[in-house]
């Protein structure tokens, strides 16, 4: 029976995106709030864009609401589902907690784009997008094998540290994609994992505070030998090296890990030859490709050559390291990100 609801739901979706009017589309978007970091200018770029297709002649108008919490952004939907939207864009602060007012949403006939943060096992929604979470752990653990290939062949222990973001669908994502790149291959024995992973909630400030705990009260072996340290996010990297960057004691510590491609952090392959960095492109302007799926359901034409039926949508990746960084600093990507900072 559910799936037969959700089948429904999911052609009256379709039929509400073919049939709202672009010139007079009204779109609603709902992000977490922030006036800084990844956050911050993933909001910058909502704005520029909706802006953008206002000006255009894309859309008639929009609304948009920010939550620091769950609560305010139901606020900010009630407010947005009272106004009379055609689609909803939603970037949940915390999918389990927007459940409901998404059910809402989809239960008012109101197309629902779901972005970066999922709803895990949430129906009739008109699509999902994101960035390739999965596919960015998996590059991840490639790199690992290969960075550390003598080492595991002469049959030596890498030990590392685990930064993640917090217990959204992101951070599990990304753990279970290197997670399972490195279980498939025949040194998994090899990669020990010092302590729990520590929660840093995306801050550069607590990811700065963990690693000064760690190193004040870790055993002094497993310090010395510590070889890698994997991280979900650049921000989380500057508070780590504000750290490490003096740390004579980590003598053994040769890479670490991250995600974003965030110029600040890039300047560590011009300041640092040792630990090394590799970073994979996670950009605040992707948002604007789930504005741009949103506007496309609500005119009812296709995105990336699919019609929209409820599926979800991945933004790819890049890897970035001291052989690649040049070439991605003068990418489009590249271009893209900083395009309305500069």
């Amino acid at each position: 029976m559910r799936k037969l609801l959700a089948v429904l739901l999911t052609v009256v979706l379709s039929i509400n995106c073919a049939f709202a009017l672009a010139e007079g589309i009204k779109l609603g978007i709902v992000t977490p709030d922030a006036d800084h970091g990844f956050t911050g200018e993933s909001v910058a770029h909502a704005r520029a864009e909706a802006d953008a297709l206002k000006e255009s002649g894309a859309i008639a108008d929009y609304r948009m609401a920010v939550g620091n919490e769950a609560a305010k952004q139901i606020q900010g939907l009630e407010e947005i589902i009272a106004w009379g939207p055609d689609v909803i864009m939603l970037w949940p602060h915390e999918g389990d907690q927007l459940r409901n007012a998404a059910q809402q949403i989809v239960d008012e006939g109101i197309p629902l784009v779901i972005y970066d943060r999922l709803i895990e096992n949430f129906e009739g929604m008109a699509a999902e997008i994101m960035g390739d979470n999965f596919s960015i752990g998996n590059k991840m653990g490639e790199y690992l094998l290969k960075y550390y290939e003598e080492d595991l062949k002469a049959g030596e222990t890498i030990t590392y540290l685990l930064f993640i973001g917090d217990s959204s669908t992101v951070s599990k994502q990304r753990t279970q994609g290197m997670l399972d790149i490195l279980d498939a291959s025949e040194y998994k024995d090899q990669f020990k994992l010092l302590q729990e992973g520590f929660q840093t909630d995306w801050s550069n400030a607590k990811s700065q505070e963990f690693m000064e705990n760690w190193l004040s009260t870790a055993d002094a072996k497993d310090v010395e030998e510590l070889d890698l340290i994997v991280t979900h996010d650049d921000e989380i990297i500057d508070g780590i090296m504000a750290v490490i960057r003096d740390a004579d004691e980590l003598k053994n510590l040769r890479l670490l890990t991250s995600v974003g491609g965030r110029r600040e952090t890039l300047a560590i392959f011009d300041t640092v030859e040792k630990p090394e960095l590799v970073t994979y492109f996670f950009s605040p302007s992707m948002i604007r490709e789930a504005i741009r799926l949103g506007v496309a359901c609500a005119k009812g034409e296709t995105y990336q050559d699919q019609e929209i039926k409820g599926q979800l949508f991945l933004i790819p990746t890049i890897e970035i390291d001291k052989n690649t960084v040049e070439e991605y600093r003068n990418s489009q990507d590249y271009i893209d990100r900083y395009s309305i900072f500069d």
